[in-house]
């Protein structure tokens, strides 16, 4: 399974093109190409004129053994005859009067169509194999059908999602975002003129499917492409494959099988039969994994984990879209991305690194409170500067007595003061600088040396640096601070920075007990 393998380990979402093989699958009642062109012709005539039908007009085919001309053909003849019959007051279809048909446009014909797959009856034995379906479906950088029925949109509502469909041609030309969307090229069965069937309908699908491979081949530098649900013996995937093959920009066949693959149906292998095959005239080459175990192929491809699914993805890109497109026009648009950092520099090896949210939306609220932990590393020159209006909310959400250094960004507050600040944060910030004021480095010094436990008050500071003290230590650790505290002006500038850089970026000291805090606090207030 070097491909399935492959495709993990690169954890890249794939584009799952999905034929009508699927349907078939998991639907007792799931008609085949032929066998839907019966069952409309079953509504005009008997099976016996089928059959003289269809050699009638394999006759006047170019190519005798090639079903793909003779079925479209039959449709096509099966159209007029059934608009007719329907008109003409013969047939009736179901969901369908003369003057909803008439007033809306509505094909008769591709009415019918739609009608054979509003009912489809899910095999129950399958139902574990499709739950592992729909897990896969979600792991879906974009998925492409030729099918009709809305069994893709069903396993997404299934799994609390939603997803943006787009059908026909109006889906290739409306703006996208590449990620998480259903494009039903053939038509949808919630749009029945939209349903593609005759001669004429996929000679305009052969016009369009470059658009098709544009937005494959545009994707498909970062996502593979998976074809399930496909014969190839059917003309379709094979148009598909030559076309995209024409436009990859692989110069070789390896590169070529690492990014295609094919499904193939093969009942009662439990095993993923790999090889590399071609389409016998044209020369495409790709990724064959023959099977009857799809149970295998969903729990591979759905093991791929980027953090968020493609779906919300593109949830999320709309909103932004659209938030940026109306407050755009009305030129009343603001930075409300909360970060400390300008995101637009960060190198990719920092995103990667980076613990980054972005968010975005009212700027009343959009406030993302650091821990303790942030506003002490960026206070300290470990970390990025923070906003001032950030460090301000820390500041006025804090209790008043908690030791918070902020005397370097008193000139930047007195500032902010001026502006629209409420008369709540005004006088909690008042109190914090009166309290602050009353206190000074020794205060803390003292304050620690009168709560040194008798073994550690007798204890004398060897040129030792603070770290090794801490480590050497058998106290606990809110003892061993309250030691470094009390001789804090033993210690040269440059070893107390280091051992401050070590408490806050080591372990998970998220709340910090108050001895840390007035370490810190007297720290500061000796250097500033």
């Amino acid at each position: 399974m070097k491909f399935l393998e492959e495709l993990r380990k690169n954890n890249q979402y794939p584009i799952i093109f999905i034929g009508s093989g699927i349907t078939q699958r998991y639907f007792n009642n799931a008609p085949t190409w032929e066998g839907l062109l019966k069952i409309i012709w079953g509504n005009l005539y008997d099976e016996e004129a089928y059959y003289s039908k269809y050699h009638e007009i394999a006759v006047n085919c170019k190519n005798k053994q090639d079903n793909f001309e003779v079925y479209t053909k039959l449709a096509t003849y099966l159209e007029k005859e059934i608009d007719q019959a329907f008109y003409e007051k013969k047939i009736e279809i179901d969901g369908l009067s003369l003057k909803q048909a008439h007033e809306g446009k509505i094909s008769p014909f591709r009415k019918l169509i739609a009608n054979c797959f509003e009912n489809l009856e899910l095999k129950k034995e399958m139902q574990e194999e499709i739950a592992l379906f729909r897990k896969m479906l979600s792991k879906a950088r974009l998925i492409i059908t030729t099918n009709y029925d809305t069994f893709i949109e069903d396993c997404f509502q299934k799994n609390n999602q939603g997803i943006k469909v787009n059908v026909g041609n109006k889906g290739l030309f409306t703006k996208t975002s590449d990620y998480g969307e259903l494009f039903k090229i053939h038509g949808s069965i919630k749009d029945v003129n939209s349903i593609s069937f005759t001669e004429a309908d996929y000679l305009e699908n052969e016009k369009k499917s470059p658009i098709v491979n544009a937005k494959i081949l545009s994707n498909l530098t970062e996502s593979p492409i998976v074809f399930l649900g496909y014969s190839l013996n059917d003309k379709n995937i094979r148009k598909l494959l030559v076309d995209f093959f024409d436009n990859t920009p692989y110069e070789n066949i390896d590169e070529s099988v690492s990014r295609i693959a094919v499904v193939e149906y093969d009942k009662g292998e439990n095993n993923i039969v790999e090889y590399i095959s071609s389409t016998e005239k044209e020369g495409v080459y790709y990724t064959a994994l023959k099977t009857d175990n799809y149970r295998e192929v969903y729990t591979q491809i759905s093991r791929v984990e980027q953090g968020i699914s493609p779906v919300d993805i593109a949830k999320y890109e709309r909103v932004f879209r659209r938030i940026i497109q109306i407050k755009g026009q009305e030129k009343e648009l603001e930075t409300v991305i909360a970060n400390f950092v300008d995101i637009s520099s960060l190198s990719d090896e920092a995103i990667r690194n980076k613990p980054l949210v972005v968010a975005f939306g009212d700027n009343k609220y959009i406030y993302k409170i650091p821990t303790y932990a942030d506003y002490m590393r960026a206070y300290f020159g470990f970390e990025s500067e923070m906003p001032i209006e950030i460090i301000f909310k820390v500041l006025t959400l804090s209790a008043r007595n908690t030791p918070i250094p902020f005397k370097k960004y008193e000139s930047q507050i007195e500032r902010m003061l001026t502006q629209n600040i409420s008369e709540k944060d005004r006088e909690k910030y008042s109190h914090r600088v009166i309290f602050n004021k009353e206190r000074d480095w020794t205060f803390f010094k003292k304050e620690a040396q009168g709560k040194l436990t008798k073994e550690l008050k007798g204890r004398k500071i060897a040129q030792e640096t603070p770290m090794n003290l801490f480590i050497s230590l058998s106290e606990n650790e809110d003892k061993k601070i309250n030691y470094i505290l009390a001789h804090i002006d033993e210690f040269t500038k440059k070893d107390m920075l280091v051992f401050i850089e070590k408490l806050l970026t080591d372990g998970q000291r998220n709340t910090f007990k108050t001895n840390y805090r007035k370490l810190f606090m007297a720290y500061s207030l000796m250097y500033e």
